[in-house]
């Protein structure tokens, strides 16, 4: 146990845990600290994504010459750099829970999917258009505003780029937010939480770590198209955790994840370069 580790036990057990135990359960105690821990481990995702992104910026930049905004702002070394960030932020992430709770590789669901697992990944596909598709008509109906993902600033500068997202979405993107927040985070509060409880925590999560792709400099100034966006990013998310319940597959789930961004991006792609009627109320991607 590291001294931080240590320093943060000893808090807990000498000051949060008396006053708790006057509060709650022993069992709510119990599931208060399986969501403060799966709250933390999505959250160090996050920051390790920020981490990496800055330090391969900045290494790049180095051996380069060239200034980081440059990098950040152009449209092929951000979605490299990013992508590539995101990998080694959601394996970090993963590394720690592991080695933090001595769990072992077997602890993950991963086996070649079944004719029932592709079934899940079509219903889920059809169900996760759906929902697109109706808030987006809600939005309109009712003039709601909503922000779009972070990356619509870059492929906007270059279309092609969206070619090159497609299979960073089904090998990287996909794979690894699906090993963090189901395979990881929904599956250990099972434990703790019914499987629909396990599947609305590890979304509100999942949601929550999304907010700097969705806000840039418009949560403070304008907050309720941010939260219009993540809200839809929940539900999205909770369908996808319902798929990975049902068929104990992360391959399932990052099928369904990888390809539900893949055809968001290739319509994309269509309505931007063609002008054909491939239109999509926003980027709706996680």
């Amino acid at each position: 146990m590291s001294i931080f580790d240590q320093f943060i036990f000893q808090c807990y057990q000498k000051l949060l845990l008396p006053l708790l135990s006057i509060l709650l359960s022993s069992e709510q105690i119990k599931q208060l600290k399986e969501i403060i821990f799966a709250t933390f481990i999505g959250v160090l995702g996050l920051i390790a994504i920020a981490f990496w992104s800055l330090f391969l910026a900045s290494i790049i930049s180095f051996l380069s010459g060239t200034g980081l905004e440059r990098l950040f702002t152009s449209a092929l070394s951000g979605i490299l750099i990013g992508s590539l960030a995101l990998s080694m932020g959601l394996l970090t992430a993963f590394y720690y829970y592991m080695r933090r709770t001595k769990t072992s590789l077997e602890f993950l669901d991963i086996r070649f999917p079944t004719w029932h697992d592709l079934f899940y990944v079509f219903f889920g596909l059809v169900v996760l258009f759906l929902i697109l598709l109706i808030f987006g008509a809600i939005f309109e109906y009712f003039g709601a505003e909503t922000t779009s993902h972070s990356v619509e600033n870059l492929i906007y500068s270059n279309p092609k780029i969206m070619l090159l997202l497609i299979p960073i979405s089904l090998f990287l993107v996909g794979p690894l937010e699906e090993l963090l927040y189901r395979n990881i985070i929904q599956k250990s509060l099972y434990s703790s939480f019914s499987p629909v409880g396990s599947i609305l925590i590890s979304s509100i999560i999942f949601s929550a770590v999304h907010i700097s792709a969705y806000s840039g400099d418009a949560l403070l100034q304008n907050p309720l198209p941010v939260l219009n966006a993540l809200f839809v990013i929940f539900i999205l998310s909770v369908i996808i955790g319902f798929v990975y319940y049902q068929t104990k597959n992360l391959v399932t789930a990052a099928l369904l994840h990888g390809i539900y961004d893949s055809i968001i991006f290739a319509a994309f792609y269509v309505n931007t370069t063609t002008g054909a009627a491939a239109t999509i109320p926003s980027l709706f991607l996680f």
